[in-house]
């Protein structure tokens, strides 16, 4: 068994084999020509330089989908007639279920904000469990490690608002890492927010005017940690200046829940104020969202119907619903 980790070449090592061996392979060998790969396709030669208004326009696109393998067009022929297994799932779905996928979308995404806050938080919520699984000392002991709990809820109530301010509660498409960096931008916030607060408290200790600082979901600062850059807890000279950019969103709210929300929002700092106004925010570009992907649907199933309808292709739920007035203007 030498010629398994020997230096000879090739046709050394098949004449070391076994004759019995050397039989087996020549038979068992596959016969007929070797199949190959068709070629790159060959780039055609420049032409000589044309009047802008007699040269064709370039086909835009890729001549294959991003599933296939070789983006070069090779295979394309067999890419012509292909159809994602999504949009083959789409045509076959009725309006009731393009609604409850809606729906399920909207609600997964507020569970996922859930979990995620809690990976945010996955150190304050160790320290937690192990308070309560061994405590150190005896005021933890005897307050049922009441501190160590309000750091968590805290931690987690916070890190979800910053999610959904940062847009994590839309229905946009977007990828795993998208999502992922979106995360990681509210961790960085949530960070930022924990060390201005520790320099105001360390500064009113020691009898100093407190620092002031912009609002952690400022614009600013959501642009800083969207770019990867580095946040800090500098003090700005002179008073914040809140952002109006979301007042129109806050005026779609109704009145009498608005006077609630401001009254429970007068109870806050202004710190907390901000961050809850932009949570808030947030939900309702979410609402609207979801809102606009219902009404899209609607729309879509009644062009529908009246395609079936001038098509001869009524169905009874078409025939139904045209009767009680859903499509008045068909």
């Amino acid at each position: 068994m030498g010629w398994l980790w020997g230096s000879s070449d090739s046709s050394d090592a098949k004449s070391n084999l076994d004759p019995s061996l050397q039989d087996f392979l020549k038979k068992e060998a596959p016969t007929g020509p070797t199949p190959s790969l068709p070629s790159k396709p060959a780039e055609r030669p420049k032409e000589a330089a044309q009047p802008a208004q007699q040269q064709p326009a370039a086909p835009e696109g890729p001549l294959v989908p991003p599933q296939s393998q070789f983006q070069d067009g090779r295979y394309a022929h067999l890419w012509k007639g292909y159809v994602p297994q999504n949009d083959l799932e789409n045509r076959a779905k009725t309006e009731q279920d393009k609604l409850k996928d809606i729906v399920d979308s909207f609600n997964d995404r507020k569970a996922e904000i859930g979990r995620i806050a809690l990976e945010n938080c996955a150190l304050e919520y160790m320290e937690q469990f192990d308070c309560f699984r061994a405590p150190k000392t005896y005021w933890q002991t005897a307050t049922l490690c009441s501190a160590e709990s309000k750091k968590f809820n805290r931690c987690y109530d916070m890190q979800s608002k910053f999610l959904k301010a940062l847009g994590y509660l839309t229905l946009d498409v977007r990828s795993p890492e998208d999502s992922e960096r979106i995360q990681m931008h509210a961790d960085k916030l949530y960070q930022q927010m924990m060390e201005q607060e520790a320099a105001i408290d360390k500064a009113k200790e020691e009898g100093r005017e407190p620092p002031k600082y912009e609002s952690v979901l400022s614009k600013q600062n959501i642009a800083r940690a969207m770019s990867g850059a580095p946040v800090s807890a500098a003090p700005v000279a002179g008073k914040p200046q809140p952002d109006d950019g979301t007042q129109d969103l806050w005026k779609l709210i109704k009145p009498d829940s608005r006077a609630r929300y401001e009254a429970l929002l007068a109870k806050m700092t202004p710190a907390e104020q901000d961050i809850e106004k932009a949570a808030l925010v947030g939900e309702i570009q979410a609402d609207i969202g979801q809102a606009k992907q219902v009404q899209d649907t609607y729309i879509e199933e009644r062009i529908n119907r009246m395609k079936r309808r001038e098509a001869g292709q009524s169905t009874i739920g078409d025939t139904i619903k045209r009767l009680w007035g859903w499509d008045r203007n068909a």
